[in-house]
């Protein structure tokens, strides 16, 4: 499908600098742009590159101009870059049915306008909503309610009593409902306490591949809306995240920590269980959450400290070294004196 730069203009809230009319055709990024594709360019360096390409326009924050392209400026370049992606490239549809491999118990519902595909499994009392995408190999467990425009990508589990809202997508070997990790010593041995609540997922959610999802042990734990998970990332049992948090790769959650609404978990982020992060909270990489946090901060360390103290303390350990040498001259020159007067 073609579109001409002004069609697209008014797609993204952009403004066309140059020949409106441009037949645009295809999106490509600059070093294998070809006549009639967009491309796009977010600062000076992608720019000049876009500029040399052979791409016939532009995607750019306002103030940019070239005078032998046409370039759409807009007001967020990554915003209007997300919003023209699906003009030009549709994921594979689905044409709505059960496959013959699929077995789905007699007391499931299943809409009229929702794909089952090969061999899933769909458990007794359970629903799937209209438009929703079931791939292959996907086992959906009893009294478990899946909403409306779901897409389960192929090998994904969801054990019983689990409710996923509308507008979500859950990647491959992704597992939502399994038991919480829940043990309590008795005389000689570990024994199991029996995890008997659900998981709960709210409207326009996304999930990773080999995300681990815990069950509650009573209550449900909560994805709140909105919040996009990466992959590799194990959330615990009775955990509740706000709405339109983001919980970057391999995140640890402990049972029943709360993650505030608005919050920024970076990769490899751990935090322990039974603890608070206020909203709008940023955790850098790697970082150690043992204690409560309160929200609107950024935090960094293990334990997790504020930024700028944890800053502090990383200049001050470089400066360490030189501190032991002052130090060591100090010590050997009271050691001198002591001698002297000693003597």
């Amino acid at each position: 499908m073609s579109f001409t730069a002004s069609e697209i203009a008014e797609k993204v809230d952009g403004e066309v600098v140059g020949n409106k009319a441009t037949t645009i055709s295809g999106f490509s990024k600059a070093d294998s742009a070809n006549s009639g594709d967009l491309t796009f360019a977010e600062n000076d360096a992608f720019f000049t590159l876009a500029d040399k390409s052979q791409a016939s326009a532009i995607l750019a924050p306002s103030g940019f101009h070239s005078s032998s392209k046409t370039v759409i400026q807009v007001k967020d370049a990554r915003i209007a870059f997300a919003r023209v992606l699906p003009l030009f490239f549709n994921e594979k549809s689905f044409t709505p049915g059960i496959h013959p491999t699929a077995i789905v118990a007699d007391s499931a519902k299943i809409s009229d306008t929702a794909y089952i595909g090969a061999n899933c499994i769909i458990d007794e009392e359970s629903t799937v909503g209209s438009k929703s995408i079931i791939q292959a190999n996907c086992t959906i467990g009893e009294n478990s309610n899946i909403g409306e425009n779901v897409q389960l990508f192929p090998n994904v589990n969801i054990y019983s009593g689990c409710n996923l809202g509308n507008n979500i997508r859950v990647h491959s070997g992704t597992v939502i409902g399994s038991d919480g990790f829940g043990y309590v010593f008795d005389k000689d041995h570990h024994r199991k306490v029996l995890q008997i609540g659900g998981v709960a997922i709210e409207d326009d959610v996304e999930i990773g591949a080999n995300c681990t999802i815990d069950r509650g042990a009573l209550g449900d734990t909560i994805i709140g809306h909105g919040t996009k998970i990466d992959n590799l990332v194990q959330i615990g049992h009775n955990v509740i995240i706000g709405d339109h948090c983001i919980i970057v790769a391999q995140n640890a959650i402990g049972g029943s920590s709360d993650i505030g609404a608005f919050s920024v978990l970076a990769g490899q982020v751990g935090v322990a269980g039974h603890l608070k992060i206020g909203p709008k909270s940023i955790v850098a990489a790697k970082s150690g959450v043992i204690t409560d946090l309160d929200g609107n901060n950024q935090y960094m360390g293990f334990p997790a400290i504020p930024a700028q103290e944890a800053k502090r303390q990383i200049v001050a350990t470089k400066n360490l070294p030189k501190l032991s040498k002052r130090v060591t001259k100090i010590e050997k020159i009271i050691n001198d004196n002591n001698s002297q007067t000693n003597n």
